[in-house]
């Protein structure tokens, strides 16, 4: 199956060119404005993203960390000062006007390593609305960030990564604490308090993370 190329531009000018080039390789090419690619992105799947986006580097940047927000895949983007932009785990920064050869030979390079970023990937678990970075902690939802504990973070990716399970006090005090003991789970209902201060709507009535009385917690995705 032919590898599929998302290319994120609004004014069409560059994505004919790029478009035409890479089919020639065997890729799979789709173009969509940058608002729709954003709604769509994890439908579309893509293996690798390009981004051309007319707009000021703050914008670019923003863009760059919705797009990793939603996907794993690497980001080519495309920029009148590739120098100034600051390092973001799996994105390359293009000059333009563009060399096509250039551009052709990183996509060839980027997508030849696929197997070793997909691995990189594994530090992102996500839920819904909901990603967590296992490597910096952070917690993202919609548009908010928030700065968990390495305990807060540890707790979370547990339940993330069994949505829809229900999660006895005893394993999670084993899993997150590596201890057996039950006689004082305080501190367990503590950074559950916190995560829920992060991720709910409205902590009192959680929706994602439920309380299962005598047993555990549930994570529910939305």
């Amino acid at each position: 199956m032919a590898k599929r190329i998302l290319i994120i531009e609004d004014e069409g000018s560059v994505a004919a060119l790029v478009r035409r080039n890479l089919s020639q390789k065997g890729y799979d090419i789709s173009v969509r404005g940058h608002k729709e690619a954003l709604k769509r992105l994890r439908k579309d799947k893509p293996s690798l993203v390009i981004l051309d986006l007319s707009s000021s580097q703050a914008s670019l940047s923003e863009t760059c960390q919705r797009l990793r927000n939603a996907t794993a895949a690497p980001i080519i983007a495309l920029t009148d000062s590739p120098r100034k932009r600051h390092g973001m785990e799996g994105v390359e920064y293009l000059a333009k006007p563009l060399d096509f050869k250039k551009l052709v030979a990183t996509v060839e390079s980027t997508l030849s390593h696929g197997r070793k970023r997909r691995k990189r990937s594994t530090r992102y678990v996500r839920r819904g609305d909901l990603v967590l970075d296992l490597k910096t902690c952070y917690l993202t939802k919609g548009e908010r960030r928030h700065h968990l504990t390495p305990k807060e973070a540890s707790l979370l990716k547990l339940f993330m990564r069994n949505s829809g399970r229900v999660l006895s006090h005893k394993r999670i005090m084993k899993e997150v604490w590596d201890t057996d003991y039950l006689g004082d789970t305080r501190t367990l209902y503590v950074h559950v308090s916190w995560i829920r201060k992060k991720i709910e709507d409205v902590p009192g009535a959680p929706a994602y993370l439920r309380t299962v009385r005598g047993v555990g917690y549930r994570f529910d995705v939305k």
